[in-house]
């Protein structure tokens, strides 16, 4: 079963579901759900072959998907909200579509359900190849990856994933292989002839690229009833990047009633 953590306790109120994207971990939704543990529960996921999840062949969404419901079903969650950023928010839309009884509200965070052009194979190719052996510090593994990964931010995002054995070397602790080998199923996105009308916000970063104005008719042909909201100042991480105007639409749109038409 996947890794998870629990902020906050698991009452009779629906918990907030969130799923980090591609190369991340629950880590990066550590001070968000911090932050509302207080108000809601926040269930975190590590995603299959990303965190402490399991390594497990394959990187299909409907797999993706089922990976969370069983998560769910074992913690007697049958109601959520949920929330999921870039690789994340397509599995949360995957798991809307399919099992759309167990979803309050829906929020997906910069991504849209379509094809990406594959932006990341030569980060992917950089981390496969970094001489792991020969790296005696996390300042080395930078440096390896400066070449590639010109801005710093990114870079220690990327690098959350090297671990550190006893013995001192270092290790990827996601499944790199695995990830790098279905990447393009990754940046794809499956068709389907189904929609789902529960309340659904997209929320995008202004200075990303990711969701354009002309993916609003798609993301609605899913999802009848989608709103998005464009943080400004935000790249592809809003939750990361300007965390209180984020938390503040979350909130807001998580306590609107849910009534689906």
């Amino acid at each position: 079963m996947l890794n998870y953590r629990l902020y906050g306790e698991l009452t009779e109120t629906p918990p907030l579901v969130v799923l980090h994207g591609l190369l991340g971990s629950l880590e990066n939704w550590y001070t968000f759900a911090r932050g509302q543990a207080d108000k809601r529960c926040v269930l975190a996921i590590d995603l299959r072959n990303h965190g402490a999840s399991p390594h497990l062949p394959g990187m299909a969404y409907r797999d993706m998907a089922a990976d969370v419901v069983e998560v769910l079903d074992a913690l007697g969650i049958y109601t959520c909200d949920l929330m999921g950023h870039s690789m994340g928010g397509k599995v949360a839309m995957i798991l809307a579509l399919h099992y759309p009884a167990l979803i309050r509200h829906l929020l997906v965070v910069d991504i849209a359900p379509k094809a990406y052009p594959p932006r990341h194979q030569a980060l992917l190719q950089a981390m496969a190849t970094m001489p792991l052996a020969n790296i005696s510090s996390r300042k080395q593994a930078d440096e390896w990856l400066a070449a590639t990964v010109k801005q710093p931010f990114e870079r220690g995002f990327l690098l959350k994933n090297l671990g550190r054995a006893t013995d001192g070397t270092f290790f990827w602790q996601c499944n790199l292989a695995e990830i790098a080998r279905h990447y393009l199923k990754i940046s794809s996105f499956p068709a389907f002839d189904i929609a789902t009308h529960m309340p659904a916000l997209f929320i995008d970063g202004g200075q990303s690229d990711y969701v354009q104005d002309e993916d609003m008719p798609l993301i609605r042909q899913y999802f009848p009833l989608a709103e998005r909201v464009t943080v400004e100042a935000a790249g592809h991480l809003p939750h990361v990047q300007t965390p209180v105007e984020f938390t503040a639409l979350v909130e807001s749109f998580l306590d609107q009633p849910s009534i689906r038409r």
